[in-house]
């Protein structure tokens, strides 16, 4: 297996001492930082909630932010929650945003629910069956994106006309429903272990079988990944006192130092047959997080950590 990949994905979860305006300030910098000691990835959510300090609801509008204030992570959603979406205006932003940031932007595609009351407000349809949605928005997300010739026939054009598509992921729980469509519309595969529905299961034949069936159908292997939660801090006491609550529906995987979490992490690629964690920081406050996430990088030895440390040392 290949040397362990980290990445970060973010609710926008903080401490209620920050605005919501706040909280984007503070996820700018942390997604600066996570850039800087070399993290594979920065994915955001969409949520839709009833709360005034609540940061965002569509992340779309955050990606090319992030994207210009880094330069070699790779930025993007997990995920769309497709259902209350028009699958044209999903696959424009993010055709036009694929082509803006070379190799950086990734398109999570998520079966989630909201509110129906929210559902009525985004598209207009009382009583809207969101898992029937989602699935009519899927097939029309990849005809639009995988059909230009047909699209121009019809009088538009996805711009840029015969650019690159943007790489999509499938959000998953567990291995079911959500690695048949992975299969058929060819996406890679993001499994959350850190809801509390999820299937803990490993399914190693499952996921082996999976990617030889993808690569005879595609002729290349899916990208597959492994998202967990928890709090790293230097002492298991200090990232105890750093847990923020997280919604409901979610919960931790790791509390701990950056031993525990490099024991953690190496078990999880092991049992689960990845080389590549997502790690959702659940400290509460931004300096927590910070300090979080520099001290998995130097215990990964993640590709800028060493980098970044020496210029802090220099800098004190």
């Amino acid at each position: 297996m290949e040397k362990l990949k980290i990445g970060l994905i973010d609710f926008g979860i903080r401490t209620a001492k920050l605005n919501s305006l706040l909280k984007v300030n503070d996820l700018i910098n942390y997604a600066y930082q996570a850039d800087e000691l070399g993290y594979s990835r920065f994915w955001l959510g969409e949520h839709h909630i009833p709360d005034p300090t609540h940061t965002w609801n569509d992340p779309t509008i955050l990606i090319p932010i992030l994207a210009s204030m880094t330069s070699k992570i790779r930025i993007g959603t997990a995920g769309i929650l497709l259902s209350i979406h028009q699958p044209y205006h999903v696959a424009c932003n993010f055709k036009m945003l694929t082509n803006l940031f070379p190799n950086r932007i990734d398109l999570g595609l998520a079966n989630g629910g909201v509110m129906s009351s929210v559902a009525q407000l985004a598209t207009g349809i009382e009583g809207l069956n969101m898992p029937e949605a989602f699935k009519n928005n899927l097939d029309k997300f990849f005809y639009i994106i995988n059909n230009e010739s047909e699209v121009l026939q019809i009088g538009t054009v996805v711009s840029p006309y015969k650019g690159v598509n943007p790489d999509v992921w499938s959000l998953s729980t567990g291995m079911g429903k959500s690695i048949d469509r992975a299969l058929e519309h060819g996406t890679n595969l993001s499994r959350s272990i850190f809801h509390t529905n999820a299937d803990m299961e490993a399914h190693k034949d499952k996921l082996a079988e999976f990617k030889e069936a993808f690569y005879n159908k595609h002729n290349r292997y899916p990208k597959v990944n492994l998202v967990v939660s928890g709090i790293c801090h230097k002492t298991t006491a200090k990232a105890k006192r750093a847990v923020g609550p997280l919604r409901d529906g979610f919960g931790y995987n790791i509390t701990g130092t950056p031993a525990q979490f490099h024991e953690a992490f190496l078990a999880f690629s092991e049992k689960y047959g990845v080389d590549e964690i997502i790690f959702m920081n659940a400290a509460k406050e931004p300096k927590d997080r910070l300090m979080g996430i520099e001290l998995i990088a130097q215990e990964f030895s993640l590709p800028d950590s060493a980098k970044v440390r020496r210029v802090k040392q220099t800098a004190a």
